[in-house]
This record gives structure tokens, C-alpha cells and sequence, in this order.
């Protein structure tokens, strides 16, 4: 294997993101393992991760700098053999803690699809598999020609939504869906079609959520959701500073600074919204919001601190667009939230690792904005309940990327 390019594996187990290494880490290899690894930790949570290193044959410069990151950022190093335990604490510059060497085995348990009796044959297959290399991705003229495209449809949609005669609330399409909802319940699902929908260059996540807020009136909601100044203390701790831009007639302006503390990586998004206000009589609003402006900060708060262009870097999120509706009847305010986003696309050999991550982060992404906006209005107190039912959603959100979570955050903007 000494001359072998570098294969790895991803696995996200439910407490642990473990990264199996066989191979040469040299600095390419090293390279698009930390863009596979931002890409990954992007979405799966505040989870330890683990590095299996026993098959690791070599590891040059920015190899043995990405492990030292990693190590010195709580990381896990595995080194079963002599040899790579001999390489992993040169690169630690000390010996390993007792749960990673090879005295203890039992300490920290991966897949370890290099170990099986199956070696020479699981290999071969990874090497058809991976090494998936993740690079950045830039945000090309046809991804968002596709985004503009559908975006368009879904205005559509909204127009008929709005008309007279027109079926206003998503929650009343279904009476199951209207118990539930009237009934306490936060409901959340993709929008029709395919999730995420799949366009050239990137993937378009499009779900949709309802809530009830019983004893309200729909002006006690605007007064959160348009005072954009506090969203930082309504939708902490994602969304770390936020201000009023400016206000014209029905038009808002704002912005935000949405952070991601996954793992080891702090990346944040600095972006600009504008938000469309409509009143279509006392008891029913609508609103639309869209991204004008979207950056990556990367390594934030750091001395490397530095600003992407736009359509450059990690394209967790490029783009953003939600619909917000309010309709007062039922002795209360039911509240929809349409939320849209504008992603990279995911490698194919990620796909049965990540998929099923990204549907469960966007679901308890809205679940928690929703619940945070009912607390804003009501007070905590009056949401105990609700926000019990979805806490283990909310405290996995608080690793996962603004990107791809709190970035609905307000039950009428998709930031």
C-alpha cells in the first residue's frame, strides 16, 4: 500500500463522525480530505470525530498539518499498527491517549471497512468508491438560471395561492393536516417533487412548515418577525448579529451574520435580504423574502479570518427565498413557512451518507425556528410544551451550519 493513493471512508454513526484513512497522505490527498471534511461536518451536527489512521503508510507536509488540526481540536486519532502509531505521535508530538492506541482496541469502536475479513475486497471497492474529492464549488451561470427558473414557479404557485377563491393556507389542503396543527403540532414537509431537487451544478431543498399559535393576534407576530433588530436574540445562537437596513413602503432590507460552529470548523454566513410585506385584508399577510447578497467567512474570529467572494467556497447555501404566511381565524394565528436554499451538489458516493442527513436537519431546522418564533411572541413560559418536544433538534442545530440550518430561522425569512 506504501505507493497507493489515499483512500478513505466516511461513516456518521449517532455520536461520532469517523473518517477511515488507508494509503499515502500526501499533500493533495491531505487537501481534499479537509474539503470532504468541511463539506460533511456542514450538516451533521456537534459530534465527535474519529481517525482511523492504522492503514495510513505515509503522510506528507499538509497531511500531517491537517491531523495536527484535528488532533489539537479534540479529534480522536486511532493507530492500531506500529508503524502509524509511530507516525501519528510524530505528528502529535507525544504519545497517544490510551482510548486511541492499540493496547485498547475496544476503546473506540468505527465501521472499519479496511479491518474486515473482506480487507483486500472492501478495498477494492473503495478504491471505485473514493476517495470522494470534495472541492470547493463554485456557484456556476446555469445553476442559477435554475434556481431563478424555479423560484418563478413557485411565485406562480404563491399568485394562485392569493387570489380570491385561491386555497391561502397549505394547512387546510388536508384535514389531518389541519388536526394536527390546530391540535398543537409543528408539521413539516418537503415540498412536492423530488427532495432535494437535483439542477445543474447544485440541489435545491425546498420544504415547507406549520404551526398554531393559539390566543394571538397576527400583529403580535409581525411584531416580532419585523423587528429585525433583536433576531439575534430571538433565533440565538445561529444567528450572532443582525440589523434594519432600510424600509420602503412594502419592502424591507436587512441583514445577518448566521454562524456555524461544526466541529472544529467556524465558518459563518454574512448575507443581505430583502423581504416583501402584503396585507391582503386584517386577518390574512403574506410575505416574501429572497437573498440579495451571500458570502462564507471562513476560520471566524481567528487571526485567518477571511471573506469569500460570492459563489465561492464551501456551497453549503448560495442562495436563499421563503414565503411566509399568517391567517388569523380559530381563535389564534396559523403560521406557514415556505423555506428554499440553494446548495452544491452532493458526490454521489456521499449521497447515502448525506441525504438522509440533510432531510433530517432541514425538517428540525424548521421545527426549531417556529418553536423559537412562538417563544418570541408568547414568552417562554407559554412554549414550554412545544419546545420540549423538539429540544434534541434544537441542541443538534446548534452544530450545524447557519447554512443549512438556522438559516430559516423567522417563520418569514429564509436568511
Amino acid at each position: 500500500m506504501k505507493s497507493q493513493t489515499l483512500q478513505y471512508y466516511m461513516h456518521d454513526g449517532p455520536s461520532a463522525f469517523r473518517f477511515e484513512l488507508a494509503g499515502n497522505l500526501n499533500n493533495e490527498a491531505a487537501r481534499d480530505l479537509d474539503q470532504a471534511w468541511r463539506t460533511a461536518s456542514s450538516m451533521i451536527g456537534d459530534r465527535a470525530l474519529v481517525v482511523d489512521m492504522t492503514f495510513v503508510t505515509g503522510a506528507e507536509g499538509d497531511g500531517r498539518s491537517l491531523l495536527s488540526r484535528w488532533y489539537a481540536g479534540g479529534a480522536q486519532l486511532i493507530a492500531r499498527s506500529k508503524a502509524s502509531r509511530a507516525l501519528a505521535e510524530a505528528i502529535v508530538g507525544g504519545p497517544l491517549p490510551e482510548f486511541a492506541s492499540a493496547g485498547n482496541p475496544g476503546a473506540v469502536r468505527t465501521w472499519r471497512p479496511f479491518h474486515t475479513s473482506f480487507g483486500a475486497l472492501t478495498l477494492l471497492i473503495a478504491s471505485m468508491l473514493l476517495p470522494v474529492r470534495a472541492h470547493a464549488a463554485n456557484l456556476k451561470a446555469e445553476t442559477v438560471a435554475a434556481w431563478d427558473e424555479y423560484v418563478q414557479s413557485v411565485s406562480v404557485t404563491l399568485q394562485d395561492r392569493v387570489r380570491p377563491g385561491g386555497s391561502f393556507l397549505w394547512t387546510y389542503e388536508e384535514p389531518e393536516r389541519i388536526a394536527k396543527v390546530h391540535g398543537g403540532e409543528i408539521v413539516v414537509a418537503p415540498a412536492p417533487g423530488p427532495s432535494p431537487r437535483k439542477v445543474p451544478g447544485g440541489l435545491i431543498h425546498h420544504w415547507i412548515a406549520a404551526a398554531f399559535l393559539p390566543n394571538v393576534k397576527l400583529d403580535d407576530i409581525l411584531e416580532v418577525t419585523e423587528d429585525y433588530d433583536r433576531y439575534q436574540e430571538f433565533y440565538r445562537p445561529s444567528v450572532i448579529a443582525s440589523k434594519t437596513v432600510a424600509r420602503e413602503d412594502s419592502n424591507d432590507y436587512f441583514s445577518m451574520q448566521l454562524m456555524n460552529k461544526a466541529f472544529f470548523l467556524k465558518t459563518m454566513l454574512d448575507a443581505d435580504y430583502q423581504s416583501t410585506n402584503v396585507r391582503l385584508d386584517d386577518r390574512r399577510f403574506y410575505n416574501v423574502s429572497r437573498s440579495t447578497r451571500v458570502q462564507e467567512i471562513q476560520d471566524y474570529g481567528q487571526p485567518s479570518q477571511h471573506r469569500l467572494p460570492e459563489g465561492q467556497g464551501g456551497g453549503y447555501i448560495w442562495k436563499l427565498f421563503s414565503i411566509g404566511r399568517l391567517a388569523q381565524r380559530d381563535g389564534g394565528v396559523y403560521i406557514e413557512l415556505e423555506a428554499m436554499a440553494l446548495s452544491r451538489d452532493i458526490p454521489a458516493a456521499l449521497r447515502f451518507i448525506v441525504d438522509p442527513i440533510v432531510r433530517s436537519v432541514s425538517r428540525s431546522a424548521l421545527l426549531t425556528s417556529l418553536t423559537q418564533t412562538e417563544g418570541a411572541v408568547c414568552g417562554g413560559s407559554a412554549n414550554d410544551a412545544r419546545s420540549a418536544s423538539v429540544t434534541s433538534s434544537a441542541e443538534h442545530l446548534r452544530g450545524v451550519p447557519a447554512s443549512r440550518s438556522n438559516a430559516n430561522n423567522a417563520f418569514k425569512r429564509d436568511h
